[in-house]
C-alpha cells in the first residue's frame, strides 16, 4: 500500500504551514476522534466483520450535513484502509454497492473543489489521490465519475502557486502530493474495463494537453510532467504496455508536439526533461510517430527558437528517424510546408541529410517525385539547392531534373532552369560535365520559348554555366555555339529587355538558313523583321549558285508576310522577296555574311 500521509490536529492543519515539522507516523488511533456508528444496517457488507471501524466511520462522515475539517483526512485513510483490506480477505463483494450507495467518489471530489487554490495546507490533496488510486480497484466503484474526479484532482493541483513560493512543509506535501497523482493515474488505467480503457486514456491526457496551454508556467509544467510520466509508465510498465494502443493517433501526436514545443528558448521546461521524453518517442517510433505531417509542421514552426545544442541535436535525430522509416512523406510535407528560400526549411533539409541511409533513402523519393510528369518541381529543392554543402548532396538528381525540361507546364520548365543556374554554380567542371552533355540538347529550344522568363533563363544557364564547362573542348563548343547563335542573333530584338540584353556581347552567326524560317511566324514583329533582315543577307550566296529551286521556297516562305499587320514587316519582305527573285548582275559583296560569321569583342 502506498506511504500515508499523517494525520495531525485539527488546530494545527488549519494554521499556515510554516518550518518544517516532523511528519507522525501513519494513522494513530489516540489521534482520531471516536466516531459513533450511524444505526443502519451494514452487516450485509462482507467485509464488516473485518473493517467494522472503517466503515462506520465512513458512513457517519458521509451521512453528515457538515463535514469537519478534522474528519477529511480520517474519512479518506478509512477508504483506503477498508478497499485495502477487503482485497486481503478474497473478492470484495458488495464494496461497489456500497461506494456507490454512499457517494465515496462524489465525496472526494468536493473534498478537493474545497481546497483553497492559493495554498498547500494539508495533506487531503494527497489522501484524496491515494483514496481514488484505491478505489480504481474497485469494480464499478468509479463507473462513470472518473472524468469529473480527474478535473477535480489535476485542477486542484495543478493550479497551486509555485513551488518556490510555498513553505518547507508545503513543498514537501505537494512533492507528494505529485508522486500520489501520477501513481493514481496508473492505477485508474489498470483498473479500468478493457471496453472503457479507451476512453478513460484519452481523458486523462485531452486534460493535461488542456492544462499545457495555460498561461502560467507552474500549471504547464506540472502538466507536462504528468504527460511524461503516464506516457513512460504506457511502455515500461508491464501491464500498462498493453493498455497504450488505445490511445488514438490524434492523442499521442498532441503529445509529441508538447514535448517539441517544451524544447524551446523560453519554455520553462527542463531541457534535458525534454530530450529525454522525445528520446522516449523515438524509441516507440511506430506508436509515436503516426502523424508525421503534424510533426514536421510543428518543427519547422518552432525550431527557430530551440537552439540550445542537446535540444537542437535531440530535434535532429527525431528528423533523421522520420526520415529514414518514411522518406516519402518527410519529403512531401517539407516541400508542401516551406516557401521558397525559407531558412527554416533548409535547417531541416541539412538535419535530415547529415547521415548517408537517410540521405539515400530521401534522394530516391525525390526522383521518384520528378519522374511524375504532371508534378510541379519543388520549390524546396530550389531552396535548398542555394547552399553549395546541400547542392553537392543532390547533384545526384540532375539525370532525372534535366528530363524536365521537356515539360509542357512553363512554370516546372523556369524552376528547372532555376534549379540548374543554382546548382551548377556550385559544381566544379568536372562534376558538372556529364549534366551539361545532357542539357546541350535541352537549352536551344528553349531560346525560343514564348515565356520570355525561360528565354532569359535558359541564354544565362547557356553563357554562364554550359560554355565554362565545355570551353577545353573546342571542337565540340565550336559545333554547339554555332547551332546557337542563330537564335541569340534573333534574341537582339527580343522585346524582353533582359532577354537582349543577355547576348549584347554574342553577334557571330553562322549559315543555317532553315534555322530562320520559323521566326517569320513569331508574335513578335520585332522578331519577324530581324529573320527577314538575316534571311535576305544568308540567301544571297544563292543567287550566284542558281539554286533557284532553294530561293523560291525561301520566296514563298516570306510571301505571308506581304499582308503582315507591321507596315515595316510587309514593306521588308516584299522589298527581300524582290531582291531574291532577281538575277546577281554584279559580284556580291562578302562583308555582310563575314560580319555575320565573326564574334565582335
Amino acid at each position: 500500500m502506498a506511504e500515508r500521509p499523517p494525520i495531525r490536529s485539527r488546530l494545527a492543519w488549519q494554521e499556515e504551514v510554516g518550518a518544517p515539522q516532523e511528519l507522525r507516523s501513519p494513522l494513530d488511533p489516540k489521534q482520531v476522534d471516536v466516531v459513533q456508528p450511524l444505526q443502519i444496517d451494514a452487516g450485509w457488507l462482507p467485509v464488516y466483520q473485518f473493517e467494522k471501524r472503517c466503515v462506520d466511520s465512513i458512513v457517519s462522515f458521509v451521512s453528515s450535513p457538515e463535514k469537519e475539517e478534522s474528519q477529511k483526512i480520517p474519512f479518506l485513510q478509512n477508504i483506503c484502509d477498508l478497499c485495502y483490506n477487503s482485497k486481503r480477505h478474497g473478492p470484495p463483494q458488495g464494496l461497489d454497492l456500497f461506494c456507490q450507495r454512499y457517494g465515496l467518489a462524489e465525496n472526494i471530489k468536493v473534498l478537493l473543489e474545497e481546497e483553497p487554490r492559493n495554498k498547500l495546507r494539508t495533506a487531503v490533496r494527497w489522501n484524496a489521490m491515494l483514496a481514488i488510486a484505491e478505489l480504481s480497484a474497485v469494480e464499478r466503484a468509479l463507473e462513470g465519475k472518473e472524468a469529473s474526479l480527474l478535473q477535480a484532482c489535476f485542477s486542484s493541483v495543478f493550479l497551486l502557486p509555485p513551488e518556490e513560493k510555498m513553505q518547507d512543509m508545503g513543498r514537501y506535501l505537494f512533492l507528494k502530493t505529485m508522486e500520489a497523482m501520477d501513481n493514481m493515474l496508473q492505477a485508474l488505467v489498470l483498473g479500468s474495463s478493457a471496453s472503457r480503457v479507451s476512453e478513460l486514456l484519452q481523458n486523462i491526457f485531452q486534460m493535461l494537453l488542456t492544462f499545457t496551454t495555460s498561461e502560467r508556467e507552474c500549471v504547464q509544467e506540472r502538466a507536462v510532467g504528468r504527460i511524461e510520466k503516464m506516457s513512460s509508465a504506457l511502455f515500461r510498465h508491464p501491464t500498462l504496455a498493453s493498455c497504450a494502443r488505445y490511445l488514438r493517433t490524434s492523442e499521442r501526436t498532441d503529445i509529441v508536439l508538447v514535448f517539441i514545443e517544451a524544447m524551446r528558448d523560453t519554455s520553462i521546461f527542463d531541457k534535458k526533461r525534454a530530450t529525454d521524453l522525445l528520446d522516449m518517442v523515438m524509441e516507440f517510433p511506430d506508436f509515436w510517430l503516426a502523424d508525421l505531417p503534424k510533426i514536421m509542421r510543428c518543427i519547422h514552426k518552432n525550431l527557430d527558437s530551440i537552439n540550445t545544442a542537446p535540444a537542437r541535436q535531440s530535434v535532429a535525430s527525431l528528423l533523421l528517424l522520420m526520415a529514414d522509416r518514411r522518406p516519402g512523406k518527410v519529403l512531401t510535407t517539407l516541400l508542401r510546408i516551406a516557401p521558397p528560400g525559407d531558412r527554416t526549411a533548409l535547417d531541416m533539409w541539412d538535419m535530415m541529410i547529415s547521415r548517408p541511409r537517410p540521405l539515400k533513402k530521401i534522394l530516391k523519393n525525390l526522383r521518384k517525385r520528378l519522374l511524375v510528369i504532371d508534378s510541379m518541381f519543388p520549390e524546396g529543392v530550389i531552396s535548398g539547392s542555394e547552399s553549395p554543402d546541400m547542392a553537392r548532396k543532390i547533384q545526384s538528381l540532375l539525370p532525372q531534373v534535366v528530363g524536365l525540361l521537356d515539360h509542357s507546364n512553363t512554370d516546372v520548365k523556369r524552376r528547372v532552369l532555376t534549379f540548374f543556374c543554382s546548382v551548377m554554380g556550385h559544381l566544379k567542371r568536372e562534376e558538372a560535365r556529364p549534366t551539361v552533355e545532357q542539357l546541350e540538347e535541352k537549352l536551344l529550344p528553349l531560346f525560343d520559348d514564348e515565356s520570355s522568363q525561360l528565354r532569359e533563363l535558359s541564354i544565362c544557364l547557356f553563357r554562364e554555366r554550359v560554355q565554362s564547362v565545355m570551353v577545353h573542348d573546342k571542337k565540340r563548343i565550336k559545333s554547339y555555339v554555332h547551332r546557337a547563335l542563330l537564335p541569340l542573333f534573333f534574341r537582339l530584338s527580343d522585346q524582353s529587355n533582359n532577354v537582349a540584353k543577355l547576348e549584347q556581347n554574342r553577334s557571330r552567326a553562322q549559315e543555317f538558313l532553315s534555322q530562320s524560317l520559323p521566326y517569320l511566324r513569331d508574335a513578335q514583329a520585332s522578331l519577324r523583321e530581324a529573320a527577314v533582315r538575316f534571311i535576305g543577307l544568308a540567301a544571297r550566296p544563292l543567287r550566284d549558285r542558281r539554286e533557284e529551286e532553294k530561293l523560291a521556297e525561301i520566296c514563298s516562305a516570306l510571301r505571308p508576310l506581304e499582308t503582315d499587320s507591321k507596315s515595316f514587316v510587309r514593306s521588308l519582305a516584299a522589298q527581300t522577296i524582290v531582291i531574291l527573285s532577281s538575277p546577281r548582275e554584279q559580284p556580291r559583296s562578302r562583308w555582310a555574311l563575314q560580319a555575320l560569321c565573326c564574334w565582335r569583342r
